[in-house]
């Protein structure tokens, strides 16, 4: 009897596993998301900030996005990038981040934080991915 019951618990363990685990185990629950250089713009209230993300397999259910911001001592600036693209390979960007009052951006030290989504599906599975960037230390240069 003890044998039955063991083995009755044993196969509906394996049949939940067999069929939750797939799901729970097909993506990771974060996303790659680099910053890895950055320029000033043309009117110095603009910083291009550029790298890579590397999100997915899967089919994106619409654009996701990262919002970048860069800090450098009194001068904040925000900007975004769409994320569009998630077939587990890298995919470059390249995004504006434009200061938020009349301060300008310099050559130098700043830092960087980023964070971020993307929604998407495979077959019956749907997948929401993050992104966290914090603080990163980044170095502003020329045009």
């Amino acid at each position: 009897m003890r044998t039955a019951l063991r083995r009755a618990i044993l196969t509906v363990t394996v049949a939940a596993v067999l069929a939750v685990g797939p799901a729970a185990w097909a993506q990771d629950e974060t996303f790659g998301f680099t910053i890895d250089a950055a320029r000033l713009g043309a009117d110095r209230h603009t910083v291009v900030g550029s790298g890579s993300y590397t999100c997915g397999p899967f089919d994106t259910t619409g654009p996701g996005f990262v919002d970048l911001t860069v800090v450098q001592g009194r001068t904040t600036g925000f900007g975004s990038v769409p994320i569009q693209l998630c077939d587990g390979s890298a995919q470059a960007y390249q995004a504006e981040v434009v200061s938020n009052s009349d301060r300008r951006f310099k050559r130098g030290a700043a830092r960087a934080t980023a964070s971020g989504y993307v929604e998407g599906f495979r077959g019956d599975l749907r997948f929401l991915q993050t992104t966290r960037v914090d603080n990163q230390p980044i170095t502003i240069g020329r045009r």
